[in-house]
């Protein structure tokens, strides 16, 4: 233990003494001498992706052969993409459940070769949980993009090193199968938080506090129950400390800490001048004791935090870490609606992407922080693409990376070593460029998140551009919104639902709708033909209570959903869930 302290003791000095004063441009040298050997294979990839999918797809197929789903689709015959193609059916999670269950019971060999030590479960969020079999090979395909990701994150953010960065985990093990065999977050096992409870302490020697003293901000805090404590407590040690960076996978994630922020605002100047803790949070008392212990007065923290309150009316992180230098979060689908929130909170600060990726696999890497588009991933998994118009032909066509067209959406297909086979993501994305001869991505929407009654096929990326432009054009902010359809009438027709954060005369709010309408009849010409010719009346707006996002939020942590993966729910199909939301008001345009 003695000479782990001292080890850690040297980790420290060189992260808060030695890394803040070393140059930009060297801290970017060194990033790609450490990730110069990912980078080099990157760069002979995307010089030649077919050959590098197919090396990959063979690897995949030769590995598994003896396994039962290798022996029904005769893995050992295939040696090439289109004997694949050939030997094995697109599939869906229904299709492979069968097996995924065998897996969850502990049986080996079924969709991969050996017993599967952890699940993936997805949020549950956008449709049913669905667990997703993690092995060490599936974690080093995830991996060999993010290392990419990982070298542009220091291009683009050198002055990272002179901060902690801000983030929201999930780091809690959500269960075991009835084989013993824990789920969870995706997050736990690609090692963005490589713990749970019991291993994180065990850590210690059985004394977490002196496993967290080397901490800035304690890892314990994520296990907090109470999702306002949690914030909290992670904002009042965050507020005292040099924060570089903000991340989260969700944008929305970000603009929460935000509000916390502002909400929280004068409890945590009071904190911070007398250096205590809140009395009235939901916090186990050894938590306490510990927290306690390793807070201090700070004024100077207070000072900012008043002033940003005093000059903005809300509690800026631009204000309160100066030396933040930029943000992480998903730039595509609907987060526009949250990205134009950023310049209120963060100024001009830069943003980078993710780059597409989900619980079943890394699929681009975005290599700037200039929009939300990533080169292909050709290192990692298998992919291939399905043309959006051919979806639901009977035998579509299906194209690999080097196959693909500028301008094109197409529906992606992973197949990787953790014994997905041309698995269906319903994910639709489209190619915005090419980086060498390697396609670009963005991801568009779900391909299931859409209505169409009539023939409109609103998609999420519609509303979520049509209302996000129609606040920012009438400076109306809102904490959130979603549009679905009401067939109470003999015509369908949209609801713009929405909850502001002020109370806004009846006036504007005709503005809003007015505006809402119009820009989502540029965003889609098949709505704006079928309001033409009147086969959708007039859309309505509700107004929706107060807080009613943050308790539909809580609703989803409640029944285990992990807080960083809660999405908003934009566009719904479904009526009932104004009911929900409850709606307070029903605003229609003065034609109706």
């Amino acid at each position: 233990m003695f000479f782990k302290r001292i080890f850690f003791y040297i980790l420290r000095f060189l992260r808060l003494v030695i890394l803040p004063i070393i140059p930009s441009g060297l801290i970017r040298a060194l990033a790609r001498l450490l990730f110069s050997k990912s980078w080099g294979r990157f760069e002979e990839a995307c010089e030649n992706p077919r050959q590098y999918q197919q090396a990959n797809l063979l690897k995949i197929v030769r590995r598994n052969q003896s396994t039962v789903f290798g022996k029904e689709h005769d893995f050992s015959s295939i040696n090439s993409i289109e004997d694949f193609q050939k030997n094995v059916p697109v599939s869906t999670y229904d299709d492979l459940e069968p097996y995924i269950i065998k897996m969850t019971e502990g049986t080996a060999d079924v969709l991969v070769r050996g017993k599967i030590g952890y699940f993936a479960r997805t949020s549950g969020t956008t449709g049913s949980a669905k667990f997703i079999p993690v092995n060490e090979l599936f974690l080093e395909e995830f991996r060999t993009a993010r290392r990419v990701w990982y070298r542009q994150i220091a291009q683009v953010f050198p002055k990272l090193v002179k901060g902690t960065i801000l983030t929201m985990h999930s780091p809690r093990v959500e269960g075991k199968t009835e084989a013993g065999i824990p789920f969870g977050s995706i997050t736990i096992a690609t090692g963005m938080v490589n713990i749970d409870k019991k291993k994180y302490e065990k850590k210690g020697k059985g004394n977490p506090e002196a496993w967290e003293h080397f901490q800035k901000i304690p890892m314990s805090i994520f296990f907090i129950e109470d999702i306002n404590t949690k914030y909290y407590v992670l904002l009042r040690f965050a507020v005292i400390n040099t924060i570089s960076m903000m991340a989260a996978i969700n944008p929305s994630t970000l603009i929460l800490m935000c509000n916390k922020l502002t909400e929280f605002g004068p409890d945590l100047i009071n904190d911070c001048e007398q250096g205590t803790l809140k009395q009235d949070l939901n916090l186990d008392p050894e938590l306490r004791r510990r927290y306690e212990k390793r807070l201090r007065k700070n004024r100077k923290a207070a000072t900012r935090l008043k002033a940003s309150l005093q000059k903005h009316g809300r509690v800026r992180p631009v204000d309160i870490w100066p030396k933040l230098c930029g943000l992480i979060c998903w730039k595509g689908g609907s987060a526009q609606f949250y990205l134009r929130q950023f310049p209120d909170w963060f100024d001009d600060l830069p943003v980078m992407d993710y780059g597409f990726a989900a619980t079943e696999g890394s699929f681009s890497v975005v290599m700037s922080s200039e929009g939300s588009q990533g080169a292909v991933a050709v290192t990692g998994h298998f992919l291939e693409f399905i043309p959006e118009e051919n979806r639901e032909d009977e035998n579509p066509s299906v194209l690999t990376a080097d196959q693909l067209e500028l301008g094109k959406r197409y529906y992606i297909l992973v197949t990787g070593s953790h014994g997905l086979y041309r698995y269906d993501m319903n994910d639709v994305v489209e190619v915005t460029g090419f980086y060498r001869k390697t396609p670009q991505i963005v991801f568009c929407h779900k391909g299931g998140n859409m209505i169409s009654f009539t023939g409109e096929k609103i998609a999420e990326s519609h509303v979520v551009q049509a209302v996000s432009k129609a606040q920012e054009s009438l400076g109306i902010p809102l904490t959130g919104f979603c549009v679905t359809v009401r067939l109470d009438s003999e015509k369908p027709k949209y609801v713009f639902a929405v909850e502001t954060k002020e109370k806004i005369e009846k006036a504007r709010l005709l503005q809003l709708l007015s505006a809402c309408e119009q820009n989502l009849q540029a965003a889609n010409i098949e709505y704006k033909a079928k309001r033409d010719t009147l086969r959708l009346q007039d859309p309505v707006l509700a107004v929706i209570k107060e807080g009613a996002f943050e308790r539909w939020r809580q609703e989803q942590l409640d029944s285990g959903a992990a807080d960083a993966h809660v999405k908003t729910p934009h566009l719904s199909r479904d009526p009932s869930i104004l009911e929900k939301l409850g709606v307070s008001e029903y605003i229609e345009s003065d034609t109706q």
